[in-house]
C-alpha cells in the first residue's frame, strides 16, 4: 500500500464532518470514544507528550517509569506520541530510532486587496507548491514549504513568508496588502511518509504513534481509532479494514527490514 493509499484509508472518517465546524465536534466525539475503549480495557497507558518535558524514562516492575517535569508516571505501556521528538524519546527508552524527520511548515493569515468570500474553496496545487483559503475575514495562506530541521520550537523564515505571498499573488487576482500573523509548525514524516502505529518488536509495552506528517487534522479521528484497538484488541476496527487499511503497513517493524525482505520492492520516497 503506497502512502496516499494509507493517508486515504485513515482520512475517510473525518470526510462528512470535514469543514471547520464540524471539526472540533468531530474529534470530540472521537475522544470520547476512545477514552471509553481504554477505560474499558482495564489497563494503564502512558501518552508521552512534549510538553512535559520527559527527562529519563526507565524500565520497572511495570515495566515502565516515565520521569517528567509533572512528576513521574508508570504503566505497563509507554504510548510515544511525542511528535517531532518521538525517535529522541525512543532512544531515551532504550529503542532504535526509526529515522523519522522533522519538517518546517509556515503559515500566513493575511490581509489581501479585497475581502475574503467566505464562500470561497480551498485553493490548493497538485504539486503542493501553496494553498489559500478564506478564514474569519481574512485569507489564510502557506507556501507548503517542507524544510527539514531539528526538533524544537520552530519560527517562521522570512524568505518562506515572502515566497508564499509571491506564490499566491501570482495565482490570484487579489494582491496582499498586510501579514497579519505568521507561524510555523513541525509535520514529522517516516522515511515513506506513512504514520507509525504499533508495538516495537522485542521491546514488550512501547507502542509507537508518531509520523503523522501533513495530514494530522484529517487522519487523527481513524488514527487514534486505530491505535486504541491495536493497543487493546491487537486488531483493526472492521470500518477501517474495510476502508483498505492494513495494520501491517503501519507497524514500525515495516522500516526495519530490509528492502526485499518481505518479497517487496522499496518505496520509500528520497
Amino acid at each position: 500500500m503506497e502512502a496516499h493509499t494509507v493517508r486515504t484509508g485513515l482520512s475517510a472518517e473525518l470526510q462528512p464532518r470535514a469543514k471547520d465546524g464540524g471539526v472540533a465536534a468531530g474529534m470530540s466525539a472521537v475522544i470520547r470514544e476512545i477514552g471509553a475503549l481504554l477505560t474499558a480495557s482495564g489497563g494503564l497507558v502512558v501518552v508521552v507528550v512534549c510538553v512535559l518535558a520527559v527527562s529519563a524514562i526507565t524500565t520497572a516492575a511495570t515495566p515502565w517509569r516515565v520521569e517528567t517535569r509533572a512528576g513521574p508516571f508508570e504503566a505497563a505501556v509507554l504510548v510515544n506520541a511525542a511528535g517531532a521528538w518521538a525517535d529522541e524519546l525512543a532512544a531515551m527508552a532504550g529503542v532504535a530510532p526509526l529515522g523519522l524527520a522533522a519538517m518546517r511548515r509556515t503559515a500566513l493569515l493575511l490581509e489581501t486587496s479585497i475581502d475574503p468570500d467566505p464562500a470561497w474553496p480551498l485553493v490548493d496545487v497538485a504539486d503542493e507548491q501553496f494553498y489559500f483559503k478564506p478564514e474569519s475575514g481574512l485569507l489564510l495562506g502557506s507556501p507548503a514549504d517542507e524544510t527539514p530541521i531539528q526538533p524544537c520550537d520552530v519560527q517562521p523564515d522570512e524568505l518562506d513568508v515572502a515566497i508564499g505571498i509571491d506564490r499566491i499573488e501570482r495565482a490570484a487576482s487579489f494582491r496582499v496588502t498586510r501579514v497579519r500573523r505568521r507561524w510555523a509548525r513541525l509535520r514529522t514524516f517516516a522515511p515513506d511518509r506513512s504514520p507509525v502505529v504499533g508495538m516495537e518488536t522485542g521491546t514488550p509495552g512501547f507502542f509507537w504513534l508518531a509520523g503523522q506528517g501533513g495530514y494530522g487534522i484529517q487522519t487523527a479521528p481513524a488514527l487514534a481509532r486505530a491505535a486504541a484497538t491495536l493497543l487493546v484488541d491487537r486488531v483493526l476496527p472492521d470500518d477501517l479494514l474495510w476502508r483498505g487499511l492494513v495494520a501491517e503497513e503501519l507497524l514500525p517493524q515495516r522500516l526495519r527490514e530490509a528492502p526485499g525482505e518481505t518479497g517487496e520492492s522499496d518505496r520509500r520516497t528520497p
